[in-house]
C-alpha cells in the first residue's frame, strides 16, 4: 500500500479506475474537492507535475470530437511502468550483497 498523499497513490488510482480529470483524481485519491474547498490545490498540482514529469503519469487533451462534461482540458492516465529485465547473475548478485 502506498503512503497518504503521495505521486504513487495518484498513480494507483488510475491503473485501477482508468484515465481521469485532475478533479477526479485528486477527490478519488485524497477525497480533496478544488470545487468545494477553501484550501490551495498548489500541493495536488504540484504532485501531478511531480509525476507528469517522472512519466510515470501521462496526460492528453480531449478531442476535438469527445463529448466532455465540466471544463477540464486534460485526462491523465497512468503509464506502462518500463519492466525489469530478471537474470540468474543478477539476482546471485543481490544474494551475495545480503550475505
Amino acid at each position: 500500500m502506498t503512503k497518504n498523499n503521495s505521486v504513487h497513490q495518484m498513480v494507483e488510482v488510475l491503473k485501477r479506475i482508468g484515465p481521469m480529470t485532475e478533479n477526479e483524481i485528486h477527490q478519488t485519491a485524497f477525497g480533496y474537492d478544488r470545487n468545494n474547498s477553501f484550501g490551495s490545490n498548489k500541493k495536488y498540482a504540484d504532485m501531478l507535475r511531480r509525476g507528469l514529469k517522472k512519466g510515470i503519469i501521462g496526460r492528453m487533451e480531449w478531442p476535438k470530437d469527445a463529448i466532455k462534461y465540466g471544463r477540464a482540458q486534460f485526462i491523465y492516465y497512468a503509464t506502462r511502468t518500463p519492466e525489469v529485465e530478471c537474470s540468474a547473475a543478477l539476482d546471485n548478485e543481490w544474494a551475495n550483497e545480503s550475505i
